[in-house]
């Protein structure tokens, strides 16, 4: 029973710790509404926070239904998905006119998935089995790099320079 209570008493610590990192990741992006919750939304947050200071994007202010910025350059929208798994969600109902799909890795670094045009998705979601179910397909890392080098070089999301 003690043993449980040391557990319980540093899973406590440790969930209050997580909680004041994200008040403060909070505070620092409010102005971009960005909640990192602990309950799903803090990997997405953390990712699309990520790209904004990499690619030549800006964040909408308010969550906004199916894209989470724009480009700085002409203004065109962009969708965000972020991963420090193996997949990530791909929209079954639409294509979003950009898509940037990244990894997070363990040191916090951004690696791109994917950058740029939809298109190359048109064909393989057509191979995919269709599950009414589910809104999202899941798509591989290794899946979206595959897919990531047919992309027409022209459509990628600009990085910011160094």
């Amino acid at each position: 029973m003690h043993q449980l209570l040391k557990i319980n008493d540093m899973i406590k610590k440790k969930i209050n710790e997580l909680l004041k990192i994200v008040e403060e990741l909070q505070q620092e992006y409010k102005k971009y509404d960005k909640k990192f919750t602990l309950d799903g939304r803090l990997i997405g947050d953390i990712g699309e926070v990520l790209a904004m200071e990499k690619y030549q994007i800006q964040l909408y202010n308010k969550v906004k239904t199916k894209y989470d910025a724009v480009t700085e350059y002409d203004n065109t929208e962009v969708q965000i998905k972020a991963t420090m798994g193996n997949s990530v969600w791909y929209p079954r109902d639409y294509h979003p006119k950009l898509f940037l799909a990244i990894e997070i890795s363990p040191s916090g670094e951004s690696i791109e998935l994917y950058n740029g045009e939809t298109s190359p998705f048109h064909d393989y979601i057509k191979s995919r089995t269709r599950n009414p179910n589910y809104n999202y397909y899941t798509i591989t890392k290794g899946k979206l790099i595959e897919l990531n080098k047919k992309v027409d070089k022209n459509s990628k999301i600009k990085q910011r320079s160094k």
